[in-house]
């Protein structure tokens, strides 16, 4: 009998085209997914609010009505230090370090 020669199953045989494609579909979905800006949480909002002696006020009001009075005495402020004196319910203030009996908000009135 004769040598027969033995041809290769091509069915079999493994091929590197289609795995480079995969791969390089994989990649470009990570680089899509990694481009892609993560949701922001909207910014936790705060507020702070001082009891006494059966009165609410906010922190924020306040400094408002400081600043207001300020203002109205016609003076500037590079450095405004406000000080809460609970039981006379009054926000007293410094203004550039100078203070006084008038530099004062009556916290009831807001």
């Amino acid at each position: 009998m004769a040598n027969k020669k033995k041809t290769a199953d091509t069915s079999t045989a493994p091929t590197t085209a289609p795995a480079k494609e995969k791969a390089a579909k994989t990649t470009k979905a990570a680089a899509k997914t990694i481009e892609k800006p993560a949701a922001k949480k909207p910014a936790c909002k705060t507020s702070v609010c001082v009891e006494m002696n059966g009165l609410s006020v906010s922190v924020t009001d306040i400094q408002n009505a400081v600043k207001k009075a300020v203002k109205e005495r016609g003076l500037e402020a590079s450095d405004l230090k406000i000080y809460i004196n609970a039981a006379e319910q009054t926000a007293y203030y410094t203004v550039d370090g100078e203070g006084g009996e008038e530099a004062k908000v009556d916290l009831r009135s807001l």
